[in-house]
Order: C-alpha cells, then sequence, then structure tokens
C-alpha cells in the first residue's frame, strides 16, 4: 500500500484555509492533485464542518467531467457538507430560480453578443456564410423581443438554447454567471455566503469570466475564500483561461513532487518545461523507465492541399507497426497508443467511413460532438444494446444477453410482451432473436438491423430515430445552400445505407476497451507504457504542428497558437507514462532533428533511433 505523502504544497494549503485566504495551487502532472484537494476539504471538515453544518453552509467543489465527481464524492464519503459538482451544474444550481436575472442577462449580454458576432461574419457580403449570418443575426433579434413574454427557464442538454421557449444551453449558462457575477452584486453576496470555501478543480480548463467572477466573490478580507486547483501546461480545451490566478490578496505555489513517472519520463518533462522541476516521489522514486525516439523521414503528399495518398497513409502505419514490434510493444495489453486525430485511430481501428461520414458535410458541429462522445441519437442503440448483444452471442453468454435485454428490450421488460414466460421460454425466445439478429448483422444495413431490432421490441425508438427509419430516404443531391437546415437527412440515409462492419470498432473505442485514444482523451490518465505518434502531414492539422514544437531548428517556428497548444497536448501526453515511453516522429530531417532533440531535451544519443 502507497504510504501517504504530506508535501510542502499541502501544507501551504492548510495555511491559506487557516487564514482564510484565497490561493492557487500549480500541480504538475503525477503530483497527485487530487489527493490535495480532498485533504484540503477534510482539512475544512474537521476544522470548520460543525459550525458550517449549523449555518447552513457548503463547501463548493467545481470540477471539469461527471467521472471526477463521482471520484470525489466518494473519496469524501458522500457528505452533504461538500457540493461537488461539474461547473455547469454549480452554476445552474445558483441562477436556476432567479428568472428575471436571466432574463436581464439574455437580454442585455447574451444575445446582443450573439447578434454582434453574427453580423461580424456577415460583413456586408453577398457569400452564403454572409447571407446565412445576417438570417441568423435577425433571428436573434426577433428572439431578444420575445424574451419579455418567456415566464421561466429551464436548462436543456444542448450546446445552444431556444430563447422564446425558456431553453438554454451549455453556452448560455457560462455567458449568463459570468454576466452576473460581473454585475450583480447581490447574486455575488449570495454564492458567497452559501459556499464560505469554494474550491476549482482543473482551474486551467474552467472559463476565464468564471475565474473572474469567482475571484470578485472572494476579493475581500477573510472567507469566502477561492482555492483553484489545476495546472496551465494541462490545458487541452480552447475554452479554458490556462493560466489562473486568486483574487489578489490570495498566494500562489507550486506541487513540485511526481508520484506518477519513472524517472526517465520526469527527466524529460523537466527538459520540456521550465516553470516547474518535479522531483521523483513516492513508490517510483526507484524507477528508472526508459524514454525512446524513433525519428521516421516524412514521405512529400502526394494529393492535393498537402495531404498523405492512400499509400501513403498505408506507409505510415506499416512504420508505426514496424517500431511497436521492434520495441515489443505490438500485442501487449499495457500499451496506450495516443494519436492527436480521431482520424488517425479510425484508420488503424477499422471505423474510417463511419468517422469520415461524422466529419463530413453532412454533419453539423453537433453531430459531429455527439459522434466523438457515442452520443448520437442514429448510434446509441447499437452502442448501448445492439453491439453488447453481438459481442455476448458471439461469447455464448446466453446469462449476459438476458441481462442485456432485460435492461434494453421493451419486449422482455416487467409488463412486456414476454414477461409472463418462464425463464426457459425466455432463454430460447431471446436466442432465437438474437440468431435473427447475429445473420443480419453479417450481411444487412445498419438501417436493416435498426428496422429489425425496433420492429421486435429489441430496442426503443427516439422519435428521431422512428422518423427517419420510417421515412423516404431524399432522392436529391446535397446543395450546402439549399438543404444546409436539412443535412441531417443526408447523413441520416448515409449511416443507414452503410453495412455493420464498422460498428463494433466504433463501439470498443467509445468504451475505452481499445489501445487506442486521443491525446485528448487520456488527460488524468496513467499508463504502464505509452506510445505517442506525431506526423503532422497525416494529421493535416492546422492548430497543431508537433514537428515545429519538438524541433523548430528542422521544421520551422511554429505560431503563437501551435506553440501554445502544442507544447500542451506534448506534455499531457509524455506526462501519462508510468514507466516506458516511445515517440514515433515523421520529420524532413531524422539527422537535424535528432541532434536538435538531444541539444533541446536532454536526450542521450542512445535515446533516439532514425529509421
Amino acid at each position: 500500500m502507497t504510504e501517504k505523502v504530506e508535501t510542502s504544497a499541502d501544507i501551504e494549503v492548510r495555511k491559506c484555509i487557516d487564514n482564510h485566504q484565497s490561493f492557487a495551487l500549480i500541480a504538475g502532472a503525477g503530483s497527485g492533485k487530487t489527493s490535495s484537494l480532498v485533504d484540503a476539504l477534510e482539512w475544512i471538515r474537521d476544522r470548520d464542518g460543525m459550525a458550517l453544518r449549523q449555518n447552513g453552509q457548503r463547501v463548493a467543489c467545481i470540477t471539469f467531467t461527471k467521472r471526477a465527481v463521482a471520484v470525489i464524492k466518494e473519496r469524501l464519503w458522500f457528505d452533504e457538507l461538500f457540493m461537488v459538482s461539474t461547473l455547469h451544474s454549480f452554476l445552474w444550481e445558483q441562477i436556476g430560480r432567479f428568472h428575471s436575472d436571466i432574463r436581464e442577462a439574455l437580454r442585455l449580454h447574451c444575445l446582443p453578443r450573439l447578434i454582434e458576432k453574427a453580423l461580424e461574419k456577415a460583413n456586408g457580403g453577398n457569400s452564403r456564410i454572409a447571407t446565412d449570418a445576417r438570417a441568423k443575426a435577425a433571428r436573434l433579434k426577433e428572439e431578444l423581443a420575445m424574451l419579455a413574454t418567456v415566464e421561466s427557464f429551464e436548462y436543456s442538454d444542448e450546446v445552444v438554447g431556444d430563447y422564446p421557449n425558456g431553453r438554454l444551453g451549455h453556452d448560455d449558462i457560462i455567458e449568463i454567471a459570468t454576466y452576473l457575477f460581473k454585475n450583480n452584486v447581490t447574486f455575488r453576496r449570495i454564492i458567497g455566503l452559501r459556499f464560505p470555501y469554494i474550491f476549482v478543480d482543473e482551474a486551467q480548463d474552467t472559463f476565464e469570466g468564471i475565474v473572474a467572477g469567482l475571484n470578485l466573490v472572494c476579493a475581500g478580507e477573510g472567507l469566502p475564500i477561492v482555492g483553484y486547483f489545476g495546472d496551465p501546461w494541462q490545458q487541452i480545451y480552447e475554452h479554458g483561461i490556462g493560466t489562473f490566478a486568486p483574487p489578489a490578496n490570495g498566494r500562489t505555489f507550486s506541487k513540485i513532487e511526481n508520484f506518477r513517472c519513472s524517472k526517465s519520463v520526469i527527466r524529460l518533462l523537466n527538459a520540456f518545461r521550465d516553470d516547474v522541476q518535479q522531483e521523483s516521489s513516492g513508490d517510483n522514486k526507484g524507477r528508472e523507465g526508459s524514454v525512446i525516439f524513433r525519428l521516421v523521414k516524412a514521405e512529400d503528399p502526394e494529393e492535393s492541399r498537402r495531404r498523405y495518398s492512400n499509400r501513403q497513409l498505408e506507409s505510415a502505419l506499416e512504420k508505426m507497426n514496424a517500431a511497436l514490434i521492434d520495441w515489443g510493444w505490438h500485442d501487449r495489453e499495457d500499451v496506450i497508443k495516443l494519436f492527436l486525430a480521431r482520424q488517425m485511430i479510425a484508420r488503424r481501428m477499422g471505423f474510417f467511413e463511419l468517422n469520415q461520414l461524422f466529419t463530413g458535410p453532412f454533419a453539423s458541429s453537433r453531430a459531429q460532438s455527439s459522434f466523438e462522445s457515442g452520443q448520437h441519437f442514429l448510434l446509441m442503440p447499437l452502442i448501448a444494446t445492439i453491439a453488447p448483444l453481438i459481442d455476448a452471442k458471439k461469447s455464448d453468454d446466453s446469462r449476459k444477453i438476458i441481462d442485456i435485454l432485460r435492461r434494453d428490450s421493451p419486449a422482455f421488460a416487467i409488463d412486456g410482451p414476454y414477461s409472463s414466460e418462464t425463464l426457459i421460454r425466455m432463454i430460447n425466445r431471446s436466442s432465437e432473436l438474437v440468431d435473427q439478429l447475429i445473420k443480419l448483422w453479417g450481411y444487412g444495413t445498419i438501417g436493416e438491423v435498426l428496422r429489425f431490432c425496433v420492429d421486435k421490441q429489441i430496442i426503443c425508438s427516439s422519435e428521431k430515430l422512428h422518423e427517419h427509419l420510417m421515412r423516404e430516404p431524399r432522392v436529391e443531391e446535397y446543395d450546402e445552400a439549399i438543404h444546409a437546415m436539412d443535412k441531417g437527412d443526408w447523413l441520416a440515409d448515409s449511416l443507414l445505407k452503410m453495412k455493420t462492419g464498422e460498428i463494433l470498432s466504433y463501439t470498443l473505442f467509445i468504451n475505452n476497451n481499445s489501445a487506442y485514444s486521443t491525446q485528448h482523451g487520456v488527460k488524468g490518465e496513467e499508463y504502464s507504457k505509452v506510445f505517442v505518434m506525431y506526423d503532422d502531414i497525416e494529421a493535416n492539422w492546422n492548430n497543431y504542428s508537433f514537428g515545429k514544437v519538438l524541433t523548430p531548428d528542422t521544421a520551422g517556428n511554429p505560431t503563437d497558437g501551435q506553440f501554445a497548444r502544442g507544447r500542451k497536448m506534448v506534455y499531457v501526453s509524455f506526462s501519462r507514462a508510468l514507466e516506458d515511453l516511445r515517440v514515433l516522429l515523421f520529420t524532413s530531417d531524422p539527422l537535424a532533428a535528432k541532434e536538435e532533440l538531444t541539444r533541446r531535451l536532454k536526450l542521450a544519443p542512445d535515446q533516439i533511433e532514425i529509421s
């Protein structure tokens, strides 16, 4: 069992709590940030818990994901003294009852800002983008005028709101809260009275306006105080503030211990980063580990717009496989393979066509986002029910088949048509249905599989899914200027005509049951062996250039944006490794890149291979 180590940063946090002083803890990768956060919350409970409960006050802990909420709640034994929630949930809890204040924020801030952005895109031109922007501005002006008739508001699980119907999206919650923090003294006072202590986890990914607002809440001497826990170098979301700081009277300090990574990885992180120099601590003190870079000569792209041809993409895949085989990592289950672009994973795992569809001309930004999270309404029945049934049948797991059907299938529900049958008869019936399903899965289309499952009541059909399954396919050629608002019809038609071959691979990836991940997706995770591939041409991503971030003398200087984003993504990727790290870098000049990596990252010559 790992012995608990108290660090100097933990002591400083306690001093700030005792002195009612706001603070910011900069916690590098592997430093045990969550442990420091939980320890600080427990210190407040031991010190002030009784008084807070008597006063009807709570301690707020705002974190970034539902998964983090669950982890922190469990470590605090689900104590109701602490309000642990995601940022959006916390903010809605505070503003949700103040409908007149919400209306004011929408009227004076949110909608005027959206209108202004739309008019900026219009720019007086006659292009389709300009025309659409003017139409959007006109629609928003109408919705602005209708706000007075909206009696109440609710928070819907959408990106943007439906204002005439009182439904607010994710972005609206942030904008409304930002406005109220800045302009409503009473709102700030209420927050401070409810929560004398407000802790913010992953502060680097929190919105700038929210950090500024919480600093206003805690600007005075004494309670309330705000404590930020995070690391600017681990910011992975564009909207995040990045570098954060407490109010003017607060303190900032760093946690330099690294309890995760081996010595080799820590030396690389310290060479790459100059503001925090970490020390090996805890159980990993004796782990040397290893770091190896392999440099591969990048091919000149054969396709237009500097894209690889299919032949070149396959060649890059072969070089990746060759490196993994040489390192003995090809078939190991303890290796995580990290890529920036999801298309690179899709090609390797076998759902490339599916990925192309949901990143192509028929996919809205919302459709792409829901595809990436596994929440698209067309795919959810396949991911949640149908693919698991296929997998259970292939494993000959009749018990799992029954469990899935009882959980998801209307036919096998308590009040379903088979509810009165004996267990043996139910097992036989389920086996018959799944046999039919797996036969159809082998030769049918996705549309045929979904229609079969709806007809046999294997899955529940949402209204949107039912509409697409029942309507006639669109026969006219898609024209963005004419059909932009209905592009989802073409997306659905294309998906329903596809064969099922890529669904199982996609499901494995979405459920984190594969050895692949995006570099965004591993934030907060750790793995024994980490493989990272950098091929800027294959990724074809203007926002990033890892060759320029790692070897600017060889590849050329990155833009400010590429540098800021790229170095953080590199740091997050490298710091996932508990033991060993392998990096495959495609470069125009492997020899020059080797010299530069040796100089910049202090790598020994035998840590860099040229292939």
